[in-house]
């Protein structure tokens, strides 16, 4: 008995074909989600060279669903490129990744030999980095602070709720209802909308454990803190926070990258967590939430201490 192989962009359409999630976006929604796919997909090589992720589970993932997009444009437009327009990727500006400051950050580092996950990484203005590896010299914003439209695509975001839009068939809503006797037994498609919210509004440092040159750009920074102990970072950051935010819970780790269309689980962590177009920034997260629900809450500057014994302070 022969087994049937085919390639993997093809068992990849196939899979997106019985399960075609993305069904219920309208064609404003899809581009948004088409630029959010490939976006998330880009890497800047020691090069300078765009190239893709390492075809890890986190490329091979982002290939899957970057096949997926496609699949659904060939079902709604025909064959590629039909139903690509140059408002997909050129909605907001998009980032120069092997301009001036790529072309440096790439050959910086590229030459220090780190490994992803074992450092802890602050991207910013030279200035501001240079106080954080003097003095330690932070300032904590807060959730509201992000949601500035003054922000580019690559800081914008709103941490205070995470949306999911679901596309359910009729045994997904028969799983669902108390009677499912009730639901009608011709087919049925319906779109269901949630938003999770934090609740109040909550203090939040953010650093990065990617080594990603293209992070220098995406935050307009000419300079970093390439923190190597990360334990005592974070037993710094933790006890000078507990100086300066009262009457609050603190939490810090990895950021939960969240897919609308395919969240993992129910229950959505909305301060630790974030939308998945993000995931290439592989965030680590200080949290500061009040236990009473407040809004509109001030930055706070800290200074943790000298960093210059566990950290690296690099100026492209």
């Amino acid at each position: 008995m022969s087994t049937e192989r085919i390639p993997r962009h093809e068992a990849w359409r196939r899979m997106y074909q019985a399960n075609r999630y993305c069904r219920h976006l309208s064609q404003k929604e899809l581009n948004q989600r088409v630029r959010d796919v490939f976006l998330n997909n880009l890497r800047l090589t020691p090069e300078a060279k765009i190239g893709l992720p390492p075809m890890g589970p986190d490329g091979l993932r982002g290939m899957e669903l970057w096949t997926h997009v496609l699949e659904e444009m060939a079902l709604r437009h025909g064959p590629y490129p039909n139903g690509f327009t140059r408002d997909i990727l050129h909605s907001e500006p998009f980032p120069d990744l092997v301009g001036a400051l790529g072309r440096k950050a790439a050959s910086i580092l590229s030459t220090r030999g780190l490994e992803p996950a074992e450092v802890f990484i602050k991207f910013g203005k030279a200035e501001h980095m240079q106080a954080l590896f003097e003095r330690g010299s932070m300032r904590i914003q807060s959730a509201s602070y992000y949601a500035t439209p003054s922000h580019n695509g690559a800081i914008l975001d709103d941490e205070l709720s995470l949306p999911l839009s679901l596309s359910l068939t009729r045994d997904d809503i028969v799983k669902m209802v108390l009677n499912p006797q009730d639901v009608p037994n011709e087919p049925l498609d319906q779109r269901l909308d949630i938003t999770y919210s934090a609740g109040t509004d909550y203090w939040l440092y953010c650093v990065t454990t990617a080594v990603e040159p293209r992070l220098f750009v995406d935050f307009q920074a000419d300079a970093c803190v390439i923190i190597q102990d990360r334990e005592r970072f974070q037993r710094l950051v933790t006890l000078q926070g507990a100086q300066h935010f009262s009457d609050t819970g603190h939490r810090h780790g990895d950021a939960i990258y969240v897919d609308p269309l395919l969240p993992r689980t129910a229950i959505i962590d909305v301060p630790m967590s974030k939308h998945f177009r993000y995931e290439y920034q592989k965030e680590y997260r200080f949290v500061w939430r009040p236990i009473q629900p407040r809004s509109n809450l001030p930055h706070v500057d800290v200074e943790v201490g000298s960093l210059k014994d566990i950290a690296e302070l690099v100026v492209v």
